[in-house]
């Protein structure tokens, strides 16, 4: 058993660094042509495990969730800012020499979502008693809840200061964490309800793009509206 979990442990470690790479290319390169191919790909590659899986209303839910809501709005925002012609797509914060762009913010969203589900997972495996929705997922607690909503708040304090940027970061970080929360649980409930649990298996030690995509569908979008708000004013 100990074996297994520790096999486990490492694919995930690996899938989860070679995940990364995609991530870590787009903030180097900043180019908007490269983030919209990579996030295009996740999102076909999501809708697809949707359709595979026979989820409910996959052009009302399915379609409108990943490609409406998540997708066209994210692209809108980050091809928006940017744009050669657009004077802010570098954010000079509080006036400093400290410079942040629309991938470092795409990052710091990102980053914030791992961080709700790391703290989660390892507060909730561990201390987790209260169960939040047992018939959906069994093992999202209200323990695990607060711990990633606590590593959000101590990730929200870290950025604004390192950054210099205003401390409403903070609640943002924390807004991120309940959305990602929401995510997870409404694609657990389109799994449970299928009885399954992976949307695939593409992913070693994770499932499918769907499983890694869930707690950032709804938080991204909302969130860098957000921060890009607080950067710009």
């Amino acid at each position: 058993m100990v074996k297994e979990h520790n096999l486990n442990l490492l694919r995930r470690t690996i899938t989860g660094l070679i995940i990364a790479l995609p991530l870590i290319f787009i903030i180097i390169a900043e180019n908007y042509w490269i983030f919209l191919s990579i996030i295009s790909i996740f999102s076909i590659a999501g809708f697809y495990e949707w359709i595979k899986n026979s989820f409910r209303r996959p052009i009302l839910w399915g379609f409108s969730l990943i490609f409406i809501y998540f997708w066209f709005s994210i692209c809108l925002l980050v091809g928006l800012l940017s744009a050669p012609s657009f004077a802010l797509n570098e954010f000079y914060v509080l006036h400093e020499k400290s410079v942040v762009s629309v991938y470092h913010i795409i990052l710091i969203i990102i980053v914030n979502t791992a961080l709700f589900d790391i703290f989660a997972y390892f507060v909730g495996s561990n201390f987790g008693k209260l169960h939040i929705a047992p018939n959906i997922s069994p093992n999202k607690t209200l323990e695990g809840l607060i711990g990633g909503l606590i590593g959000n708040i101590l990730f929200g304090f870290l950025i604004s200061y390192l950054l210099n940027i205003s401390y409403w970061s903070v609640l943002i970080c924390f807004i991120g964490g309940i959305l990602a929360f929401y995510g997870d649980l409404f694609i657990s409930f389109l799994k449970r309800d299928k009885s399954i649990k992976d949307t695939g298996n593409i992913l070693p030690g994770h499932g499918g793009v769907l499983d890694r995509l869930d707690s950032h569908l709804l938080a991204t979008p909302i969130i860098l509206l957000f921060f890009i708000m607080i950067v710009i004013l």
